[in-house]
């Protein structure tokens, strides 16, 4: 893709998310409600394609995450910031531990929610 096009695809996308966090923070009760009317089936409806593209194949590897260097299984990365951001009710994805732990900032005891 064209670098100029990739800027311009990348901006129009961050700014509408901006758009977003803007109304659903300091937009009043009828801006929010039509928000959330009009763009949480848009939202859910863009994770479903970008999970289902993220869906592991016969192998257990993602076909999209799959082309790089080493061959990731399932879940990838998708499907891991998927469920941080969906179900974690902390932001980190349940059962990260080890090195991976440090990529969060936090201690491996932390993550795994011992005391």
């Amino acid at each position: 893709m064209d670098e100029v096009l990739s800027s311009a695809l990348q901006s129009a996308v961050f700014g509408r998310l901006d758009y977003f966090d803007r109304i659903a923070r300091e937009g009043d009760e009828p801006s929010r409600a039509a928000l959330a009317d009009t763009e949480i089936t848009r939202l859910t409806g863009a994770w479903r394609s970008l999970l289902a593209a993220h869906q592991p194949d016969e192998r257990g590897r993602c076909p999209q995450c799959s082309g790089r260097r080493r061959s990731r299984r399932h879940p990838c990365s998708v499907w891991s910031i998927a469920h941080q951001h969906l179900i974690a009710a902390d932001g980190v994805p349940a059962g990260r531990a080890g090195r991976h732990a440090a990529a969060t900032g936090r201690s491996t005891a932390a993550v795994l929610g011992a005391s």
